[in-house]
């Protein structure tokens, strides 16, 4: 086997090695619901969970608690519908805004989803024990990079060399 090129990258391969783990998770999990004969998609725990807890949500509020696109939402949204996840309608209150709320069968199906979610949660923290502060690392990039993205902080590193 090659020596992995983009681990040699160090930092500079970064995204490249989170996209490729990402990957990997939603492979993985899109092979595990089709063993266990469920028609989900790996993300869709995303907006399942957030409906299960906030009961009803706009595309706009979604994607507010996701911090994801609205276009992305929107598709998901769609995708999950047409598999008779979710159900919308138009807010009473202001006919401008669709609100969105799981559907009979998401709610009956959750309980066993849940079930699978918590077991993958265990696999991927066993991954990190016994020194757990990944995800505070985590948590710590997303903050900074929300106060200055990539473009900023190059820009800043170029300025600096001249």
């Amino acid at each position: 086997m090659k020596p992995d090129f983009v681990a040699e990258l160090q930092y500079l391969g970064l995204s490249v090695r989170l996209k490729r783990i990402s990957e990997n998770m939603v492979h993985g999990g899109r092979n595990l619901y089709r063993h266990l004969g469920l028609d989900i998609e790996p993300n869709w725990y995303l907006l399942l969970l957030l409906l299960k807890e906030h009961q009803q949500l706009s595309i706009t509020e979604m994607a507010d608690y996701l911090r994801f696109s609205h276009p992305s939402i929107i598709n998901m949204v769609k995708k999950m519908k047409s598999r008779g996840y979710l159900e919308s309608f138009t807010d009473p209150k202001d006919s401008r805004r669709q609100l969105v709320e799981l559907s009979a069968k998401a709610k009956a199906k959750l309980p066993r989803l849940v079930q699978i979610w918590e077991a993958g949660e265990i696999g991927v923290r066993k991954l990190f024990e016994p020194d757990d502060n990944f995800l505070d690392k985590l948590a710590l990039l997303e903050q900074q990079y929300a106060e200055y993205d990539f473009m900023e902080r190059t820009l800043k590193e170029l300025d600096n060399e001249e």
